[in-house]
């Protein structure tokens, strides 16, 4: 459910996708934002993060973002689980935040919330606690009951009353329309103060260039031809990034396991579209057709299969400025990788030499992994220089198996 809407009325949404955009120009920003909400919804929330970087979420619905007004009540802890069982259901609501951005949140069936939780046993947190109610999380190992490892926990609290019902009403995480979000925040509107500034600028400027001009001598004029021995290697790595690529492709996993009466068998994906084989439970074909419509995505029926294809808009990373040797990219990358995914799971391909930088193919293994070891591997490989061309996945019961590789660049 794309949001939970209270008692009083009062809606709460979990976003289609969230992220952090770069853009030291507002022209750019606004033209980002607008090509992520036509994919992900025409509401969305926007927050300075720093000087070139804003937080920004979509969604199709209008609301109060779930995670962050719950993060927020809270006091805005670096690391947080909140669960709070639903009175009159069998379901919770669930919240993690990591390092200070919301990392899941929504309305779960409480049995399948220690699986949603236990990706986190393998990594370095200290976690701030909150439980009410019900729900299957202790602070002490209890037989049917999740509970963390000592050292990743700071504090648990358990509740005397539920949250949920008087949360308050954040105004900066309420989700409006984009034209009105980014005229609030000077996005997009005229900037007269700035071509002021610009026009006496270039006035002096130009009243300079005028006195030099007095006093010059001529140089003579020399043509000269360079060519960049990098071109080539900054040109491959001027491309999405390949962490905000799966962070990507797991919001459209997540979704396709949310298909009502269908289940995902494969899921491929390369350059921003992801393709699921697909197999009912029962279900019309009708009905999944509906759900794709509902959530931009796109079904195709052929003799041997179904298949539902959902593209999203990449955006590419800055131009790189160094080069690092291979041999320590790829160190790195075994060490990062067997740091979520334990045993000899990094597979090298055949080196390629193109003039200053070698390529090679990096091959990654996961079987029966929860999704959200794709968020930790997003996080494990960001700033590497490596570009994401393929992905080939089987579904089993919600586990994903298969393969993710990589093309990894250095001198």
């Amino acid at each position: 459910m794309p949001y939970i809407t209270r008692e009083d009325g009062n809606r709460f949404v979990i976003p289609s996708y969230r992220d952090v955009i770069s853009a030291k120009r507002k022209s750019l920003l606004k033209k980002e934002i607008l090509a992520l909400s036509a994919s992900y919804g025409e509401y969305i929330t926007l927050r300075r993060k720093d000087a070139t970087r804003y937080e920004v979420a979509f969604s199709p619905d209008a609301g109060y973002l779930l995670g962050e007004s719950v993060w927020h009540n809270f006091k805005r802890p670096i690391d947080m689980v909140y669960c709070e069982a639903i009175p009159n259901t069998v379901e919770a609501i669930l919240v993690v935040v990591k390092g200070g951005s919301v990392y899941l949140d929504g309305q779960f069936p409480i049995d399948s919330i220690p699986e949603e939780l236990v990706v986190f046993r393998t990594q370095q947190n200290h976690f701030e606690i909150f439980v009410y109610g019900d729900i299957p999380i202790s602070q002490i190992p209890v037989d049917g009951k999740f509970s963390f490892d000592e050292s990743s926990v700071k504090s648990f609290t358990i509740l005397d009353s539920p949250v949920f019902p008087t949360l308050p009403l954040v105004k900066p995480f309420q989700l409006q329309l984009v034209d009105p979000v980014l005229k609030s925040q000077g996005i997009g509107v005229f900037p007269i103060k700035p071509i002021l500034i610009m026009v006496v600028v270039i006035g002096g400027i130009w009243g300079l260039i005028e006195f030099l001009s007095l006093h010059k001598k001529a140089l003579p004029t020399v043509v000269v031809g360079v060519v960049n021995p990098y071109q080539l290697y900054t040109d491959t790595l001027t491309s999405p990034a390949p962490d905000n690529e799966i962070r990507s492709l797991l919001q459209q996993i997540n979704l396709l396991l949310s298909m009502p009466g269908w289940t995902a068998k494969t899921l491929t994906y390369s350059e921003g579209t992801a393709v699921a084989t697909v197999q009912s439970q029962g279900t019309k074909v009708a009905t999944l057709m509906k759900w794709a419509k509902y959530n931009y995505a796109t079904v195709n029926i052929s003799p041997s299969s179904i298949t539902v294809e959902i593209s999203f808009p990449l955006l590419s990373r800055e131009a790189p400025t160094t080069i690092n040797a291979l041999q320590d990219v790829i160190a790195a990358i075994i060490d990062r990788v067997s740091s979520i995914i334990p045993g000899n799971n990094v597979k090298l391909g055949s080196y390629t030499r193109y003039g200053s930088f070698t390529q090679v193919p990096i091959t990654i293994k996961i079987n029966e992994m929860s999704p959200a070891v794709l968020g930790l591997l997003a996080q494990q490989i960001k700033g590497l220089p490596l570009v994401l061309s393929d992905v080939s996945l089987t579904v089993n019961q919600g586990s994903l198996s298969g393969t993710l590789v990589f093309q990894a660049l250095g001198s």
